[in-house]
């Protein structure tokens, strides 16, 4: 009787442990910490096929033919880059661009306005990518999210929620240089999850030095349907610092999908006045076990939801020191890159300049590591 209770308990709580391991990833994942590694500096003035290198918002690492694609949010000349990273010591010892191509739009769909504002690129399939523009809401431009072949021609689009939308009966509308950021395939290869940078006008208010504002959304859209089935809200933090100037933001740049259930986001803020220090830089784990399907809300206001949960993993205040001019830019991509030689993986991202000169902002490319702490 004794030995039969024993040999029980142990039988059920092996079990849990295997119960928890294998539908528990959010325990697991939770185990986790981020270590800076190193940083490349891209010079502004650096001249690639005629075309300076710049305004760099998106960055995508191909595994299968080990390069990068980096993304240019140039609006008057959209554009990728193909390029190689060399990693030896958990250093970036070099970084060469191969390869420079434009977006054409040859069905006339988006891009007649010339305001194709693009921020993030990832692979497709193995002939075609995948991007985010923001578009321009002032100029009544829709953002869009669109596929193009290898060669940069456009050759479909995602149909949006109409709240995305400039020139629709929706209420609700996007507010300018605030649609999509972040851009990444889920980990079921059923779709793509697109990340608002900052909150619809009528779900809520931005972000400032005294209010979080309103939650941003994070939307799922089919690779088969090209259409939005599912969407979650991830909760801003207030602006870190408070602009001395007019302006200030904090918004969603990059995401990256962990498991079903969880991901790690990007909130990059920034404040006026404060010359080249004026950017915060954090990496979230955010985990959306409970959230509500918000796709059908056509304005959060007045609406009970549930938001996804957030913990800190990366502030990169803990490390501007090591970096160039203690300047923690302008960070809008991120992307897996290869397993380093210890066996963990790393994370690449990249910084977007905006054109500016080197004395006010940089062409940062930053190496980060995954460590499992379990």
């Amino acid at each position: 009787m004794y030995t039969g209770t024993i040999r029980f308990i142990t039988i059920l709580l092996v079990s849990i442990l295997m119960l928890s391991c294998s539908s528990g990833n959010i325990q697991k994942r939770n185990s986790i910490r981020i270590k800076y590694l190193d940083e490349y500096v891209i010079y502004n003035d650096s001249i690639f096929k005629g075309s300076k290198i710049g305004g760099l918002s998106g960055i995508e690492y191909h595994k299968q033919k080990e390069k990068y694609l980096l993304v240019c949010d140039d609006a008057k000349n959209p554009r990728f880059y193909e390029a190689t990273l060399s990693i030896d010591n958990k250093e970036i010892t070099n970084i060469t661009i191969n390869n420079l191509t434009n977006i054409k739009d040859l069905k006339n769909q988006f891009y007649d306005k010339k305001v194709l504002d693009l921020e993030a690129i990832r692979v497709f399939d193995k002939n075609q990518l995948i991007f985010t523009s923001e578009g321009s809401i002032k100029q009544h431009a829709n953002p869009s999210i669109f596929i193009t072949d290898t060669s940069g021609n456009s050759q479909e689009n995602y149909r949006l929620p109409s709240y995305f939308l400039t020139n629709t009966n929706s209420k609700n509308k996007p507010r300018h240089n605030g649609v999509f950021e972040g851009l990444v395939s889920d980990i079921q290869n059923t779709g793509y999850w697109a990340a608002m940078e900052l909150p619809l006008e009528l779900d809520g208010t931005e972000p400032s030095f005294k209010d979080s504002g309103a939650p941003v959304r994070i939307t799922h859209f089919n690779t088969s349907t090209k259409k939005a089935d599912h969407q979650f809200t991830y909760p801003l933090d207030k602006l870190a610092k408070d602009p001395k100037g007019k302006f200030g933001v904090n918004g969603v740049t990059g995401l990256l999908q962990l498991t079903t259930q969880e991901f790690l986001i990007i909130e990059r803020g920034y404040a006026a006045g404060y010359g080249t220090q004026g950017n915060t830089v954090k990496i979230y784990l955010a985990t959306i076990d409970g959230v509500t399907n918000t796709l059908n809300f056509e304005s959060l206001e007045d609406r009970k939801y549930n938001v996804a949960h957030k913990e800190l993993l990366f502030d990169f205040e803990s490390i501007r020191n090591q970096l160039t001019n203690q300047i923690v830019d302008n960070i809008e991509g991120i992307t897996f890159g290869p397993i380093l030689a210890n066996g963990n993986q790393s994370l690449i991202l990249v910084a977007d300049n905006n054109f500016n000169p080197v004395t006010k902002q940089i062409n940062q490319i930053i190496l980060l590591e995954i460590i499992n702490t379990l």
